[in-house]
């Protein structure tokens, strides 16, 4: 669905609650002419890596895990990038559709460019979930009507830096995910009490400083290593506030968290590390997860290999349905 034609698209929407497994898939040619069927899983492995296929049964054309591996470097599709984060970058000065459409085109022409030089499959997994996250937020900025500048400034410094993975330096990797793993393993092993107080400490618009995610990680691991509790607020109401806040926010946070895919959670604690808002954070994933349907990936249940499907026609077949 990334390189742009007249072909069928299909979509996997949701998984069926069935012993004999299979989904509920939508196919269109255009967005006015969609079809939803339930089909049976391909069933089908890689010999190489034993990467499943994420399509249905009796589908046409190669197997998921061969169509990434499909994929030819394109000298083109370089420059339609380097154009689109052209128009990203000067935002205000374009008209909202033109930007809407470099925000589409910068970031699925990234994905692309990533499987055509063979760099998608060796990403781990945090890195996969933000690059599907990146996906999410050009689909997102379609139905944006107000801070599009904005929002296209943060693209641009974002997909910038995916399309660093591919040139010949690059560890192929984006930096601070071993951190943000070491962060969210810890994070795991404190007691909840305290997992709920660093999260929600994690929050913007608090009356109080916020602690750094790898202070308050340490000095929450050192406190509850000797058997202690959070300490009590300090004694006047803007602190009182704060901590029912940072229990209220960060309980559903560590929640949250806890129930997204792991490298989708690795993502999540490495922007969080970054400053961002915690229950935000770990809400746009959700929210992420979510879109990225549409393009034919299902990261809800697994940190498996890429769901994407592009073909020239879908058939379901009666057997299959």
């Amino acid at each position: 669905m990334t390189e742009h034609g007249p072909e069928q698209h299909a979509g996997r929407i949701r998984p069926l609650a069935r012993p004999e497994g299979g989904a509920v898939w939508a196919t269109w040619t255009t967005p006015d002419e969609v079809v939803c069927l339930a089909l049976y899983d391909c069933g089908k492995r890689s010999k190489e890596q034993g990467r499943p296929c994420s399509l249905f049964g009796a589908h046409l054309g190669p197997c998921s895990f061969a169509r990434d591996d499909a994929l030819v470097e394109d000298p083109a599709r370089v420059a339609r990038i380097d154009a689109a984060l052209g128009v990203l970058a000067e935002a205000d000065q374009h008209d909202k559709l033109a930007v809407q459409t470099a925000a589409h085109d910068a970031t699925l022409l990234t994905w692309d460019e990533l499987r055509a030089r063979h760099v998608w499959t060796r990403l781990p997994a945090c890195d996969q979930a933000a690059m599907y996250r990146l996906l999410a937020r050009a689909d997102s900025l379609r139905a944006t009507r107000s801070s599009v500048a904005s929002t296209a400034s943060e693209l641009t410094v974002d997909v910038a830096q995916m399309t660093r993975l591919w040139e010949p330096s690059s560890p192929q990797r984006l930096p601070d995910g071993d951190t943000a793993a070491a962060l969210l393993g810890t994070l795991d092993r404190l007691p909840p009490e305290w997992r709920t107080v660093v999260l929600g400490g994690q929050r913007e618009n608090r009356y109080q400083a916020r602690m750094p995610l790898d202070e308050a990680v340490a000095w929450a691991g050192r406190h509850s290593s000797e058997g202690l509790g959070p300490p009590p607020a300090e004694d006047d109401w803007t602190a009182e506030w704060d901590r029912k806040e940072d229990e209220r926010q960060g309980a559903t946070t560590s929640g949250r968290l806890a129930n997204l895919p792991t490298g989708w959670q690795v993502d999540a604690v490495r922007r969080i590390a970054r400053g961002g808002d915690a229950l935000g954070t770990v809400a746009n994933a959700d929210l992420s997860i979510n879109v990225i349907r549409l393009y034919g990936v299902d990261r809800a249940a697994s940190d498996t290999g890429p769901t994407n499907l592009h073909m020239a026609s879908v058939r379901a077949d009666p057997q299959n349905a």
